[in-house]
């Protein structure tokens, strides 16, 4: 090699070790601050820059489902460290999320300490001022409660029904009763009483409780979710085999897992989805041309023998509870359709993937008046709001696992956060529908 050719190389080489700093130093330029500190001052709020789209490269997650968006490491920029994991609210739309929160959002973590068991189907009775809430575990237990928010702080009551309701998942207040969907499913339970999984009615005043579905056709189901009413009176249902990973069942469940809807004046009870993993929550758009299913698939059940306490021993009795984070943890929307009218068996069409949870998996729906949708995210420590389209505006960061929600106070600008260990208050300016007006829109 000639003395020239030897210069020119080097040029070359040197003149592409200037172009990768400059290349790499205008990369860098371009990785502005992802989470600044925004809001009112009276929570700890946080804004995420352009929905965090961009990342300096060295950020990582872990994939287990466990951990939550806060866990995300990005030790290239000091902004997330220092602001997001300690964030009582993250703001992604910061018009729409910064007008949810309205002026004077306040957060009251762990308002009300629980047992370290799941609690589920929080549901608001505004004549009582109370808030119901299932209590899980360990099994065996018939005993739920009820919150009494007349008093500061708040009562804890401890209540049965009678006759006794084994293990409520989910539930709805309508028309004055308390609609629980029933997972128990036990023939040998405290005083003889035998159950299967189905739909019962409560009245929260005397506690007087009725069984509206316990079967489907002769097979008994996994163990109902959730559900909701509709605009002509009919309950709309998920099933799943829950109790059986949280022995709550001593059988696997005899069908497949799905959704469905029942017409308490006939008796009559149909199949309307099977495409979803793992039915959970259950929800209406104000106008009822939308239904809302959350699909929590990344939580399945093991086979006996494979018990466990669950990630951070969340639960203190052993479960068969197998996370896959690969599996869906999705909202997906139906349209509603009534081709014979109200007196007909409306069907449910267009499905699509509207949302895949930020963490944990979907639980819990709740419509706000707005027809925002606040979504719990189950196994992880807290609730998603979103458009009616499945566009994240914002999220609540709580200290607990939450499994679901309900609006409650005299404006219903008050929301509770149920879920493992503890329930958590809200004040914001979102504000949920009245029982009773939720379909006059």
């Amino acid at each position: 090699m000639t003395v020239l050719q030897t210069s020119f190389l080097s040029f070359v080489t040197l003149l592409g070790s200037v172009s990768a700093v400059a290349l790499n130093s205008t990369l860098n330029s371009t990785y502005t601050p992802v989470a600044e500190r925004c809001g009112p001052g009276t929570a700890n709020i946080t804004c995420i820059h352009r929905y965090g789209s961009i990342l300096p490269p060295s950020f990582s997650r872990d994939p287990s489902p466990a951990v939550g968006y806060s866990g995300t490491l990005v030790p290239d920029d000091d902004s997330w460290a220092n602001l997001v994991p300690t964030a009582d609210f993250i703001v992604f739309n910061q018009d729409l999320g910064l007008a949810l929160l309205g002026p004077a959002p306040k957060i009251y973590h762990n308002y009300i300490p629980l047992l370290n068991v799941i609690h589920e189907a929080p549901m608001y009775v505004p004549e009582l001022n109370k808030l119901f809430i299932a209590q899980y575990g360990p099994p065996g237990n018939l005993t739920n409660i009820a919150i009494d928010l007349n008093t500061n702080p708040p009562a804890v009551e401890a209540f049965t029904t009678n006759p006794p309701i084994y293990q409520p998942a989910g539930g709805t207040f309508h028309d004055g009763y308390i609609y629980w969907a029933v997972q128990g499913n036990n023939l040998t339970l405290p005083n003889n009483l035998e159950q299967r999984p189905g739909i019962a009615r409560v009245d929260p005043k005397t506690f007087k409780a009725e069984w509206l579905l316990n079967n489907y056709h002769g097979f008994f189901f996994g163990g109902l979710n959730d559900l909701t009413v509709d605009s002509v009176g009919d309950i709309w249902f998920t099933d799943s085999d829950y109790s059986w990973g949280l022995g709550l069942n001593p059988s696997a469940p005899q069908i497949q897992l799905a959704t469905y809807r029942f017409r308490p004046s006939t008796g009559e009870v149909q199949i309307v989805d099977s495409t979803l993993q793992h039915p959970n929550g259950i929800a209406f758009s104000r106008d009822g041309k939308t239904l809302y299913i959350t699909d929590s698939g990344l939580e399945t059940v093991g086979k006996p023998g494979t018990e466990n306490k669950g990630p951070g021993d969340f639960y203190n009795y052993p479960i068969r509870i197998e996370f896959t984070g690969t599996n869906a943890r999705n909202i997906y929307a139906f349209d509603v359709e009534r081709p014979d009218g109200a007196a007909g068996n409306p069907v449910i069409t267009g499905k699509r993937n509207i949302f895949q949870s930020v963490e944990g998996n979907p639980d819990g729906i709740k419509v706000a008046r707005n027809g925002y949708l606040v979504v719990a995210t189950g196994l992880s420590n807290g609730v998603d709001v979103l458009t009616a389209e499945g566009s994240l505006i914002a999220r609540i960061q709580t200290k607990h696992p939450v499994e679901n929600v309900a609006f409650a106070g005299d404006d219903y600008k008050t929301i509770y956060l149920v879920g493992i260990g503890g329930v958590t208050k809200v004040e914001w300016d979102l504000q949920g529908p009245v029982p009773g007006e939720y379909f006059q829109v």
